[in-house]
C-alpha cells in the first residue's frame, strides 16, 4: 500500500511538471507572437552565424568601395597586402574586423526594394554604388562572408549581394574605406631631433636650404642668405618625419622623372634622399639613406631596410609642405604703388 501511494504521488507531480512546461512553453510562444505583432520588423541573431568556426581557414579578404578596392591574403610570412606588393598588414585591423563580424547583429527588418537602397547606402560598388562589399574565402575559395554594408551616420545596414532585402544592424567594424589604415606607412621612422640641415629643391623656384647649428636651436633659411625664421621654415625642414602616406607600391613600381628633391642631413652623419615622382595622377616619395662617414653606415642600413624598398603616395597636402617653392616661405615684398596717370 504505502509503495502504491508513493507511486500514485510521483504520478501526480510529474503531470504537475509536465502541465508546468507545457504552460511556460504556451506563455513563450504567445509572447513570442504578442512582440512580433506588435514590432514585426524586429530582428536579432548574428549576421553571419557560425563564423566563429569558419574563420580559422579564412585565405583572402577582398574589401570593394568607392574610395579604395582592395585584397589581403595569408602569405608565408603572414597577412599581406597581395595589391600592394605584399606590404605587411597590421594584425590589430585584422583581429578587428574578424572580431567585428563575429559581433555583427541583425536589429531590424529594412526594405527588400531596390531602389531605396541608395538611401541606406548598400547599393553594389561593383556597379558604381556606394556600399561596401566584404568578402572572405577560405582556401578552396568557398565564401564565408559575402556582405554588402551601408556605414550611415544614421546606422548600420547589411544585405547580400544576391539579395534584395536589407537590415539594420549593430557592430563595431575598422575603417574598412581606407586601405592606409591597414597598414602601417611610416615612411621615415627618424625623429625630427636629429636632423640637422635639409637641402631643397622644389618643382617650381630655385633650390634653398634649412639649417640649424644645434637641436635648441631655430631653424633659418641658410641658403640664399634671407631673413626666415619661424615655424614655417621648422615645418618645411621637419616634415620628411612626419608623412602621413594613404598607398603603397614598391619602388621599382612606381618610375619616372621626379618632379622634387629633398636631402636631409642628420647630426650625426646620416644623409636621406627623398624624391617626389608622379606617376598615375599621385605624388609618390621614394627615399634612401647613406652614410657620410663608416661608423654611420649601421644607420643609413637601418633606415634603407624600413624604408628604400617602398614607394609612398601622399596627399596633396604632403606633397606641398614637403618641398614647397621658397617664395611660400619668404614674404614677398609688396610692389610699390602705380603712380596715377596724368591727367
Amino acid at each position: 500500500m504505502t509503495s502504491e501511494l508513493a507511486e500514485r504521488r510521483r504520478g501526480r507531480t510529474l503531470t504537475m511538471f509536465v502541465t508546468a512546461g507545457a504552460l511556460a512553453l504556451i506563455a513563450a510562444v504567445t509572447v513570442g507572437i504578442e512582440m512580433r505583432s506588435s514590432s514585426p520588423n524586429a530582428a536579432s541573431g548574428p549576421v553571419v552565424p557560425g563564423l566563429e568556426e569558419t574563420i580559422s581557414g579564412a585565405q583572402r579578404v577582398t574589401i570593394v568601395s568607392r574610395e579604395a578596392t582592395y585584397r589581403i591574403e595569408r602569405t608565408q610570412r603572414g597577412w599581406a597586402m597581395r595589391d600592394r606588393d605584399d606590404y605587411p598588414v597590421l594584425p590589430a585591423r585584422l583581429a578587428q574586423l574578424t572580431e567585428g563580424l563575429e559581433g555583427l547583429r541583425y536589429t531590424r527588418r529594412m526594405t527588400s526594394d531596390a531602389s531605396k537602397h541608395e538611401r541606406l547606402g548598400v547599393t553594389d560598388p561593383r556597379q558604381g554604388g556606394r556600399g561596401i562589399l566584404v568578402q572572405i574565402e577560405d582556401g578552396r575559395g568557398a565564401l564565408l562572408v559575402n556582405l554588402i554594408l551601408g556605414v550611415e551616420t544614421n546606422g548600420l545596414y547589411v544585405r547580400q549581394p544576391d539579395n534584395d532585402q536589407t537590415w539594420a544592424a549593430e557592430g563595431d567594424l575598422p575603417p574598412l574605406r581606407d586601405v592606409a589604415a591597414w597598414m602601417a606607412l611610416q615612411p621615415l621612422n627618424v625623429t625630427a631631433e636629429r636632423f640637422a640641415r635639409v637641402e631643397i629643391m622644389p618643382s617650381e623656384g630655385r633650390a634653398y636650404i634649412v639649417a640649424r647649428d644645434a637641436a635648441d636651436q631655430p631653424w633659418r633659411i641658410a641658403a640664399p642668405a634671407l631673413a626666415g625664421v619661424g615655424q614655417m621654415v621648422e615645418g618645411v625642414a621637419i616634415h620628411l618625419t612626419q608623412l602621413t602616406p594613404n598607398d603603397v607600391r614598391t619602388a621599382p613600381a612606381i618610375q619616372g622623372a621626379p618632379r622634387a628633391r629633398v636631402r636631409a642631413h642628420t647630426f650625426d652623419g646620416v644623409i636621406i634622399d627623398a624624391e617626389l615622382i608622379e606617376s598615375d595622377g599621385r605624388t609618390w616619395v621614394k627615399m634612401v639613406a647613406r652614410a657620410e662617414t663608416p661608423e654611420q653606415e649601421p644607420a643609413a642600413l637601418a633606415i634603407n631596410n624600413e624604408s628604400a624598398a617602398w614607394a609612398y603616395a601622399l596627399t596633396n597636402e604632403d606633397a606641398a609642405a614637403l618641398a614647397p617653392p621658397l617664395t611660400a616661405l619668404v614674404p614677398q615684398a609688396a610692389p610699390p604703388p602705380t603712380a596715377p596717370a596724368p591727367f
